[in-house]
């Protein structure tokens, strides 16, 4: 990669502060993906380039990109903010969180060029009022491909029936109908309700979503379908979702 200067677009990411003077800022970049890049000055009052390296900022910056160890900015311009996200400490878990997942898909790879789309779109349509819990749930089910475990949400993957009434196999990799209920005992027994909004963010595009509304309980009963997903065929969570979960208790 070259050591040159160059300019990039960017979404920051997070930042914290790195010895007196300085911080670490990570941006998600459109041109090489995640990096982490060293800002000087950061903590003095006469920078101007702080104000552009707060977390949920985007722009355009310019600086030296490297493939290994830190990376440099020395400029930046046309920044804007989510502005709702960085006031709002849900919707601020909830774009960390998706973050998160998104670098542990990718790992150290660029994104392609419609997975930028998807998650800065995805960021525009949080700050602009949409649940955000709905939109990273529909993220992360398209992720599911991308983790190398794309479960077969469209028919039952003992027989391949497509009519009847269906559960979710984790262990099979997708839905089964009530004709092979027994191939798997551990099925996660989810109400059609919830198997149906599955299959739907499956397939559905972060475009095509105007205003899904849920109640609170049947968006619970979604979340935990796709934890069980995650954590049975992915292996892991980020440790963001940790943060999550604490705070849905607070309204308990």
């Amino acid at each position: 990669m070259s050591r040159k200067t160059t300019n990039f677009f960017g979404i920051v990411v997070k930042r914290q502060r790195y010895r007196e003077r300085d911080a670490l800022v990570t941006i998600l970049t459109r041109e090489y993906g995640y990096r982490t890049f060293l800002v000087r000055g950061t903590q003095t009052g006469k920078s101007k380039i702080s104000g552009a390296v707060i977390p949920f900022s985007y722009g355009d910056y310019s600086g030296l990109v490297k493939s290994q160890g830190l990376s440099y900015i020395n400029s930046a311009s046309n920044i804007r903010q989510f502005d709702e996200i960085i006031q709002d400490i849900e919707l601020n878990a909830y774009a960390t969180f998706l973050f998160d997942i998104v670098q542990n898909a990718f790992i150290e790879q660029r994104l392609p060029d419609d997975w930028y789309k998807t998650v800065f779109k995805t960021l525009m349509y949080i700050n602009n009022g949409a649940d955000a819990q709905i939109l990273v749930n529909i993220v992360q089910m398209h992720l599911l491909k991308i983790f190398g475990v794309e479960p077969n949400m469209h028919r039952c993957v003992v027989g391949g029936e497509t009519e009847g009434i269906f559960d979710y196999s984790v262990n099979l990799g997708g839905i089964i109908c009530s004709k092979h209920f027994k191939a798997d005992p551990n099925r996660l027994h989810l109400s059609r309700k919830t198997l149906y909004f599955l299959q739907l963010f499956s397939n559905i595009q972060i475009d095509q979503v105007r205003s899904i509304e849920l109640k609170e309980s049947n968006k619970d009963l979604i979340q935990h379908a796709i934890d069980a997903i995650y954590l049975g065929s992915v292996g892991f969570y980020p440790k963001s979702k940790t943060f999550i979960e604490k705070m849905h208790h607070w309204d308990v």
